[in-house]
């Protein structure tokens, strides 16, 4: 039988999932334990084979409450992990830009959602890029400093410097897009 730590290795659930299996092979368990197998019209063989039955199957929740637990505890450190990287971010360079153009290089390299840079009709759409779009970016970056071990400052230093050294092939690169979205900002600017 596989132990604990195997089924939480060797599969994607959740603690959440573990401990419903767990608590659904109790509830099998506790079925076949309610029977009164000296009422029921069998032998002794299979009135022990329901014996063993109920063992196994409390082996078996055991288990997987074992996992749950297991699973648990590492889901509550990748969370305090992913807390400490969204303190990290918020705190770093990334967060700081606030030229248009630096948003959009940003969210051009990082994003799964780049290509909203091209899209942008309307007032609307550009608010939501570079606020959204951006922010959710910077939870993507966050996100990628969570899978990184050890110490996550010199990661994000790394990203920092590496962007640094992009910008300008993108701001090239986005010059189109960024002036389409500077322009419909100003035109509402004018409106007001």
């Amino acid at each position: 039988m596989r132990t604990a730590q195997k089924i939480v290795d060797q599969s994607y659930y959740n603690a959440k999932d573990h401990k419903d299996k767990g608590l659904s092979i109790k509830r099998a368990r506790t079925i076949l334990a309610k029977l009164n197998l000296d009422e029921l019209d069998m032998s002794v063989k299979e009135k022990a084979t329901i014996t063993t039955a109920i063992a196994t199957l409390d082996q078996v929740a055991e288990t997987f409450m074992k996992a749950h637990k297991i699973k648990a505890k590492q889901e509550k450190l990748r969370d305090e992990r992913r807390a400490a990287a969204k303190k990290l971010v918020l705190a770093s360079d990334f967060a700081k830009l606030s030229f248009v153009k630096d948003k959009v290089a940003l969210i051009s390299t990082e994003s799964f959602l780049r290509s909203q840079i091209h899209d942008v009709k309307t007032v609307f759409d550009a608010k939501y890029l570079l606020s959204r779009t951006f922010d959710s970016t910077l939870d993507e970056i966050s996100y990628s400093l969570t899978r990184q071990t050890g110490d996550m400052n010199e990661p994000l230093a790394n990203a920092w410097r590496k962007f640094q050294e992009k910008l300008p092939y993108l701001y090239v690169k986005n010059a189109v897009a960024v002036a389409n979205i500077e322009n419909i900002l100003a035109a509402e600017t004018k409106k007001i």
